[in-house]
């Protein structure tokens, strides 16, 4: 399979991201709206794990360290939302972690993007910050947990990258995080929500946050494949291209402001994809 070709499948795990971030942005309550979606994650590890090998010893490590950087995501993605715009907080989260992992992925593993593929990775970064630049004049905390939110991505995509690589299998790998990141905060969301969960338990909301759950499920198996084939740093910044769709989902279904701005950085986004693709 060509480079072109993983790139292309992992654009359309973007849009799955952005839908679903669309939907939780979109909810009145985003606590148990993200504890059904990891619902789905349990069990999608649920249905794998008896089938498939353990991930080696080696990769144990970075597993569970992965695992606790998704939960600080899940948090600081929920805080955010209820601070900001979708169309402002999601591009600045997801578009600082392409040069936080291409760094950290120079700084671990050694793994030197060629020219064009650092110059794809900048201008896809630049084009997401575009995307949500008036936020910086408008709400400083959502700010905050979104770049605490880009740094939870940045850590748990370089620790998943190395984890996947050494586990000999990404079934395997891809089971033990769902269920090792998702169990806990469902946990929580249990505990913190437990005066609502029945009446939501039986809602409409709920079975649209299961069946998105499992599409997140599987779009991050499709990651981690993606990530024993390619460098870290150009399958995050491909991913990260759902802060676009996002943006522009803001912008027509919620009515958030600064649209035409999502449509320049959407111009860079793609000219920074079709760098990667070259590079």
């Amino acid at each position: 399979m060509t480079d072109t070709t993983v790139i292309f499948i992992l654009l359309l795990t973007a849009v799955m991201h952005a839908t679903w971030n669309t939907a939780l942005k979109a909810g009145t309550d985003r606590v148990l709206d993200m504890a059904a979606m990891r619902v789905s994650g349990i069990i999608f590890a649920l249905v794998l794990i008896p089938f498939v090998p353990l991930p080696d010893a080696a990769a144990w490590p970075y597993l569970i360290a992965s695992a606790a950087a998704h939960m600080v995501y899940f948090g600081c993605l929920i805080a955010s939302y209820n601070r900001g715009d979708l169309s402002q907080v999601y591009p600045i989260a997801r578009g600082s972690a392409p040069l936080l992992v291409a760094l950290a992925a120079y700084l671990t593993i050694a793994e030197t993007p060629t020219a064009l593929g650092l110059a794809g990775v900048i201008i896809i970064a630049i084009g997401i910050i575009v995307a949500g630049t008036g936020a910086f004049r408008q709400n400083l905390h959502a700010i905050g947990f979104a770049l605490i939110t880009g740094l939870s991505i940045a850590t748990y995509s370089l620790l998943g990258g190395i984890g996947v690589r050494a586990s000999g299998t990404i079934l395997g790998y891809a089971a033990w995080l769902e269920l090792l990141s998702c169990a806990p905060f469902v946990a929580f969301a249990l505990v913190y929500r437990r005066r609502h969960v029945v009446a939501y338990a039986s809602s409409r909301t709920a079975r649209i946050a299961l069946l998105l759950g499992f599409g997140s499920a599987f779009s991050y198996l499709i990651v981690l494949w993606a990530m024993t084939l390619l460098p870290l740093a150009t399958v995050t910044a491909a991913r990260e291209t759902s802060a676009i769709f996002a943006a522009l989902a803001g912008a027509i279904l919620l009515k958030e402001p600064f649209a035409g701005r999502r449509i320049a950085a959407a111009a860079l986004v793609t000219l920074g994809i079709a760098l990667l693709v070259i590079g």
